[in-house]
């Protein structure tokens, strides 16, 4: 697992987002359901990193009572994009005070449904890093949630492993370990997991490539 906890089988993973959304003082502004999509979009990513599916989410709101609805559209399109029906919503909103920049942290309780492994696998980079006002600007390079999850399902990918803030080389060393490299920028933030590295059996490779529509990058041994 990356950043996920495990507690009596139960898969817990968390993201938060911060001064980005539709208030006037927010750093990069977007509509609040964009917001929510890519918070989601990060906690399932851990989610499917350790090998389970979300069956409860939970809400911090700190944005005010009436972007609750437009966070949980953005939650919603996270799991149609899989197909999936989103499990329950519940949390809570800051109402007593009005924050000057938007705020809001999901949780996923999730259960483990599929066994990971990278054992004698090929890894890619699936997407490129990007953050703030690049992730909006750049679709077409930021990996696809449905993409990934059919992939692990029908047995293409062997194990997914998310990128953020800290960059793909750190990501790298603790996904395949140390003394691997890749042609793309390794230092740079990847944001809301918009590069995801993946391992793949090289029987099915060949496939793997055919079904990703976003950019792709070969990890290799130094």
């Amino acid at each position: 697992m990356r950043n996920a906890i495990e507690i009596n089988n139960c898969i817990i993973t968390i993201d938060n987002s911060g001064c980005i959304g539709s208030k006037e003082l927010d750093a990069v502004k977007v509509p609040d359901d964009i917001t929510a999509y890519f918070t989601a979009r990060t906690a399932i990513l851990e989610q499917l990193c350790a090998g389970a599916v979300p069956m409860q989410l939970l809400m911090a709101n700190f944005s005010g009572d009436t972007v609750w609805a437009s966070y949980e559209q953005g939650f919603k399109r996270a799991f149609d994009e899989m197909k999936l029906t989103m499990p329950p919503l519940m949390g809570s909103s800051e109402s007593n005070f009005q924050a000057l920049q938007s705020a809001v942290s999901l949780t996923i309780i999730g259960k483990k449904q599929f066994q990971r492994s990278t054992e004698g696998c090929t890894y890619f980079v699936v997407g490129e890093p990007l953050v703030g006002g690049d992730v909006i600007a750049n679709p077409e390079k930021i990996a696809k949630l449905h993409e990934l999850y059919e992939g692990l399902t029908e047995g293409i990918i062997e194990a997914i492993w998310p990128t953020g803030s800290k960059g793909i080389a750190k990501e790298i060393e603790r996904f395949v370990g140390k003394g691997h490299t890749c042609d793309i920028n390794l230092h740079t933030s990847a944001g809301p997991s918009c590069s995801v590295l993946v391992a793949v059996k090289s029987h099915q490779i060949k496939t793997f490539k055919q079904n990703i529509s976003v950019p792709i990058h070969e990890i290799h041994a130094i």
